[in-house]
């Protein structure tokens, strides 16, 4: 049996999955994707693959096809390019964490986008379901005609094939904690921020708590050229703190704290086991990142959200996860996690959980969940 691997974009090597360095490549890799990718592999039993990217025609046979779900749903997409991937299929097909993208969740953003209901309407046509990640995007399909939506919450949640158990460390609540922050200096006004002079306010008075309330604290760049830059020993001390210089300011945080103690916690990971690793020793993880704040549910470990757009809030919501808002006052993040509910986060986890088994099942692919 042959499945078509639509818009996967991931690279394997020695049993790591890892991308291209970003100085170097012309694709800038989003680790977020990666994760998605290769647990969505995890998740299902393939034989033999063929890969597409939207925008390019298939040109075999094959038995059926998954798309790998990601913020597809947003003015800028090019629904014309993915529409003619998918007419090029001639198989069933099924797309797993489909998002909608608006920073003020304005679920009526698409409903005049003709490229976005012929988008929907194959999907209709060729699945037997349409996999979601929460309930802002399930409206938005919708209101663009999408029948049958299960809300699955997004497939990378599940890459150690089971439903993740969250309990909070006994060490969170002390001073000897390890805190990990997952930044995004590179927010700008458009549609995946609604405040970004906010948000980038907020990172600086986030990373400055993490400095002086634990004895431990790893920043995580994701993707970022420059702050990529402050993570990599093979530039110089200097062009290294230029580059820390420059994301602090673009954070406001001068007065806060200096070039060389972001330096010396800046983390910078080359493949998603890397990630893993180095997010197993954190107590919690607080920031701005989704798949960045949750490598730390996959450990059982607490997360903590700064939300400036739709797809942010909504994840928190599905899977019922603390969050604020940037432009809300400060809270202490490790107070939050400790008297957050996560007995009823893990309830809606396991919700996703078995949701996203039963779409597997209905649209006849084998899953190894």
């Amino acid at each position: 049996m042959t499945i078509a691997l639509v818009h996967f974009n991931h690279i394997e090597s020695r049993n790591h999955t890892t991308w291209p360095d970003m100085r170097t490549s012309k694709w800038k890799p989003n680790y977020g994707d990666m994760l998605v990718c290769i647990a969505i592999l995890h998740e299902l039993k393939l034989e033999k693959t063929v890969r597409v990217n939207f925008g390019d025609t298939l040109s075999q046979p094959v038995d059926r096809a998954i798309i790998r779900g990601s913020t597809y749903l947003h003015k800028h997409f090019d629904f014309e390019a993915a529409n003619k991937t998918l007419d090029s299929i001639d198989a069933s097909l099924a797309i797993v964490g489909l998002g909608a993208q608006n920073p003020t969740k304005d679920v009526t953003y698409l409903d005049s986008n003709v490229g976005a209901r012929e988008f929907i309407a194959r999907l209709n046509e060729k699945s037997a379901s349409i996999s979601v990640r929460g309930d802002f995007t399930a409206s938005v399909v919708e209101r663009l005609g999408g029948r049958n939506i299960r809300v699955t919450g997004c497939p990378s949640l599940f890459y150690t094939l089971r439903a993740p158990q969250v309990r909070v460390p006994d060490m969170l609540a002390m001073p000897e904690r390890s805190i990990g922050v997952s930044i995004h200096s590179g927010l700008t006004t458009n549609i995946f921020c609604h405040a970004p002079t906010e948000a980038l306010t907020m990172h600086g008075k986030v990373i400055a708590w993490a400095l002086e309330n634990a004895a431990n604290m790893s920043v995580f760049e994701q993707g970022v050229l420059r702050e990529y830059d402050i993570a990599d020993h093979d530039l110089s001390f200097a062009e290294r703190r230029e580059a820390a210089a420059e994301v602090i300011g673009r954070m406001r945080a001068t007065e806060l704290f200096s070039p060389e103690r972001l330096m010396a916690h800046m983390v910078s990971v080359k493949s998603i086991e890397e990630w893993l690793a180095k997010a197993r020793d954190l107590d919690a993880i607080v920031g701005f990142r989704f798949h960045g704040n949750m490598v730390a549910l996959l450990q059982g470990k607490p997360c903590y959200y700064y939300v400036y757009d739709s797809r942010l809030t909504e994840f928190c919501e599905v899977y019922g996860l603390p969050y604020q808002g940037v432009t809300e006052d400060w809270c202490d993040p490790a107070q939050a996690m400790i008297e957050h509910d996560w007995i009823e986060a893990n309830k809606k986890i396991k919700t996703c959980f078995e949701e996203l088994k039963s779409f597997y099942v209905e649209n006849s692919f084998i899953s190894t969940l």
